[in-house]
């Protein structure tokens, strides 16, 4: 006798996985910002070395014990703590602004609290996979693409300081690289099930639902200021707001009923209101772009949904021919999606003088492409503005080296090669989760569109808004990029369809003894 692998488990297996999912992302948000409290606490402190203490203490036996857990707590973290402090108007950010675990955790040493964390994990996991005898790393297209960009950074941090350049920060310039590497590298052995898949969305759902409470708290606040401050959250979080709508949507349109789909209808209205107060246009462009992406995904991957995706088109569109014309003029709240698509075609003076500053910067990081020949100038070399243009070093120190758009950044640091590496990453990334979007278990296939939308998100915000420097931006997508290539790894050794040159499409019949697929 022999039953298909791709058997449905029972709905009160089902509800059971759902509420441990739900709770073991609760504990892993908990760990990460109770963590990041006490050290902050210590760091503000008269001894901030004191802080370091603190995971040392508290996770080797954690993490020895479970290195996947460390990976969620990091994500936890990255989904929840902002890079920089800042400042809205007369009030401070959010709490979690204060946490110190994206800074240097004793002035002048350039170590934070982040790479500690990280490389005590790192330790952990190279430990017990010798032990195991599990090789280090993953073998495939999208690994070697980002191996080699990784390689490449740390060859052009070389060639920056043999220019004379700023060894310090080029080597905050090339961490985002460092860090896509090692968090790819980590999750793709440690986060290869479901049950992991499932408390990723969950950090995603509660990180950003907090987050968004409190852009959505702060803009109540400072509503009546003259002016109104811009942003009331890290700008960052056009990344993370956009991942939980399309997370949201996702949920309904391939069918996953739970509490995780409940809870996240429930905290949507608060997210894409948090969108609208923070004023990002980047992140209406994300919000666009992706949601094509995600449509054409599920269109792709769920034939019996075509029709349900076809009438959400139609009222999409019914929606917006009535929104844009309505709201067109207007510079509220309400208006900030209107607002982004105007100034593209018709800017006002405040968007106009930002889209001038950005073509300006553009032009100067053309200029300096050219300067090396494409062959790369190297981090830690300042940016030659060749055409006079407003200087911002007096608001951001680090703009003197990190421009808006990373997308040429990359290409001026690293050269032509870089450059095409970079782009290789991303089109062996969106290979990769598209092919997971193929997976028999529609929780796999939802977290492939889900990372198919990050990717393109990714690139967006890079090309307008620092993402690719962003260090929670560069550790998240690591997280997620390996976590994909760690459930197709699964999906391929319990010999299951996931197309792709690995894979031959079949049926696969197992003995009657396996009760189903243990995911």
């Amino acid at each position: 006798m022999t039953v298909m692998l791709a058997q449905q488990p029972p709905a009160a297996t089902s509800g059971r996985a759902a509420r441990a999912g739900a709770l073991f992302a609760a504990l892993v948000l908990l760990a990460a910002l109770g963590t990041g409290v006490i050290v902050g606490q210590l760091a503000s402190g008269s001894t901030p070395v004191l802080a370091v203490l603190v995971p040392v203490l508290l996770l080797p036996v954690l993490l020895w014990q479970r290195p996947d857990l460390g990976v969620l707590i990091l994500l936890g973290a990255v989904v929840t703590i902002e890079q920089f402090d800042y400042e809205v108007g007369p009030r401070s950010g959010t709490v979690t602004a204060k946490i110190p675990f994206f800074h240097s955790v004793a002035p002048g040493s350039g170590i934070t609290l982040a790479e500690l964390f990280l490389a005590l994990l790192v330790i952990f996991w190279i430990m017990q996979s010798v032990r195991a005898g599990a090789p280090l790393l993953p073998r495939s297209p999208l690994s070697r693409s980002i191996f080699a960009l990784a390689g490449l950074a740390v060859l052009y941090l070389l060639v920056g300081a043999g220019r004379n350049g700023d060894v310090t920060m080029a080597l905050w310039e090339i961490r985002p690289f460092v860090y896509l590497a090692v968090t790819y590298v980590l999750a793709s052995s440690l986060l290869t099930t479901t049950r992991a898949i499932r408390a990723m969305l969950w950090i995603f759902v509660v990180g950003s639902g907090v987050k968004a409470v409190y852009a959505v708290t702060i803009w109540w606040a400072v509503r009546s200021l003259q002016p109104r401050p811009e942003a009331v959250v890290a700008h960052e979080e056009s990344f993370f707001f956009g991942l939980f709508i399309f997370l949201t949507l996702a949920l309904w349109i391939f069918g996953q009923r739970g509490r995780l789909r409940t809870v996240a209808t429930v905290l949507f209205p608060v997210v894409l209101s948090a969108d609208m107060c923070n004023s990002r246009r980047t992140a209406w462009a994300i919000l666009m772009i992706g949601g094509v992406v995600l449509a054409v995904v599920a269109y792709v991957r769920l034939p019996s949904r075509r029709r349900v995706l076809r009438r959400l088109a139609v009222v999409t569109a019914l929606i917006s021919s009535v929104y844009f014309p309505v709201y067109w003029h207007h510079d509220g709240t309400l208006a900030q999606p209107a607002r982004a698509v105007r100034s593209v075609i018709a800017p006002d003076a405040r968007d106009e003088q930002s889209n001038q500053y950005r073509f300006v910067e553009n032009a100067n990081l053309a200029l300096s492409i050219q300067m090396h020949k494409s062959t790369g100038s190297g981090f830690g070399i300042p940016i030659v503005y060749a055409i006079p243009m407003v200087d911002l070093r007096s608001q951001n120190s680090s703009i003197a080296y990190i421009p808006h758009n990373t997308v040429l950044w990359v290409w001026m640091r690293m050269g032509v090669l870089g450059e095409v590496l970079f782009w290789l990453v991303i089109a062996q990334a969106i290979i990769a989760a598209c092919r997971l979007s193929r997976a028999p278990d529609r929780e796999s296939a939802l977290f492939g569109a889900l990372v198919t939308c990050a990717v393109i998100a990714y690139v967006i915000l890079g090309n307008q808004d620092l993402g690719l420097f962003w260090f929670r931006i560069a550790l998240c997508v690591g997280i997620l990029l390996g976590a994909v290539e760690g459930r197709l790894r699964s999906l391929r050794e319990k010999r299951l369809d996931v197309g792709g040159p690995e894979t031959r499409a079949r049926t696969v019949l197992v003995p009657s003894t396996a009760a189903g697929v243990q995911s």
